[in-house]
């Protein structure tokens, strides 16, 4: 994804070659030219449909883990996971945008392995800093009670927010910063 109002440049590919075989004649080869992906063009409506989707699921996520294993009530944790929420979300957006500046600006070429392990720490690491004193506050908790609850999310969430980016590139294509 581009930096907001970024188009790529004249030079930027946009479009590649593809092939994919016909069904009726196994041996045949057909080529497609594929055009950019919607989101790749719109790149601020792809940063909201991601954290929309991936928020949404950490709500539900969040609130399991407080009341079903950690016995806190399920007002208690819905009211402590929308807040969460909501704190990532505004971090997420930040994180995500810088990010992707960085991916222009070095010139990235796809999404390997360590880039999306540094985006996840990178952002996992962020949210920590807002999430663990709003923990001790909202459940009542010392902060390092707070640090042991961030902790088993943080290990849940770095797992689910690789697997969760991987499947949303897979769905709506890499961002334009990744694609080149």
């Amino acid at each position: 994804m581009t930096a907001p109002g970024h188009t790529p440049s004249a030079s930027a590919p946009v479009s590649s070659t593809i092939t994919i075989p016909v069904a009726a004649h196994p041996d045949a080869v057909e080529s497609v030219a594929s055009s950019p992906r919607y989101f790749q063009a719109h790149p601020v409506l792809r940063r909201v449909v991601y954290v929309i989707g991936y928020e949404g699921l950490s709500v539900f996520f969040t609130v399991f883990v407080m009341s079903g294993m950690l016995g806190h009530g399920g007002g208690q944790s819905t009211l402590t996971a929308v807040l969460l929420s909501t704190t990532a979300t505004i971090w997420n957006y930040v994180w995500n945008s810088l990010f992707e500046m960085f991916e222009h600006r070095t010139g990235a070429d796809g999404r390997g392995a360590l880039a999306r392990a540094v985006h996840a720490v990178g952002y996992e690491g962020g949210v920590l800093v807002f999430t663990i004193p709003l923990v001790a506050i909202l459940l009542g908790v010392t902060l390092l009670e707070a640090v042991m609850i961030e902790t088993g999310l943080l290990v849940f969430f770095l797992v689910f927010t690789v697997v969760y980016s991987w499947a949303f590139d897979r769905v709506f294509g890499l961002p334009a910063s990744a694609s080149r």
